[in-house]
C-alpha cells in the first residue's frame, strides 16, 4: 500500500479530488512494487487553472518528480500521473534489464 499525502495550497481539497488522486496514483504501484510514499501538492496557478506537483520516493534514494499546469484539477492530475508512469516504467526497465555492455 502506497502512502499518499495530499496538500492544498490556497485550495480546499474536496473528498472527490482526494478519491481521484488516490485512484490515479494508487494504480502506479504496479510499475514499481517498492513505491513507498507519494506527496501531492495542488495549488491554483496565476496564469493557468491549477498546478499539481507530485514527489514519489523509492528505495535507494531514487525519486520521481513531476508537475503540470492545466485548466482543471482533474486534467492536471491525469497529465502528472502519465508523466510519473513514464518515469516509473523507465526506472523499472533499468532495474530489471541490464545494459547491453554488461550482458556480453
Amino acid at each position: 500500500m502506497v502512502a499518499i499525502h495530499i496538500t492544498g495550497v490556497r485550495f480546499q481539497i474536496s473528498d472527490k479530488v482526494k478519491a481521484y488522486v488516490h485512484d490515479k496514483l494508487g494504480a502506479l504501484g504496479k510499475f514499481h512494487s517498492a513505491l513507498q510514499k507519494v506527496h501531492v501538492t495542488i495549488h491554483p496557478s496565476d496564469k493557468h487553472g491549477y498546478r499539481v506537483d507530485v514527489d514519489m520516493h523509492l528505495p535507494h534514494g531514487k525519486d520521481v518528480v513531476a508537475h503540470d499546469q492545466e485548466e482543471t484539477v482533474y486534467s492536471a492530475i491525469d497529465v502528472v500521473c502519465d508523466k510519473c508512469a513514464v518515469q516509473l516504467r523507465k526506472i523499472h526497465d533499468r532495474e530489471t534489464h541490464p545494459p547491453r555492455a554488461l550482458r556480453a
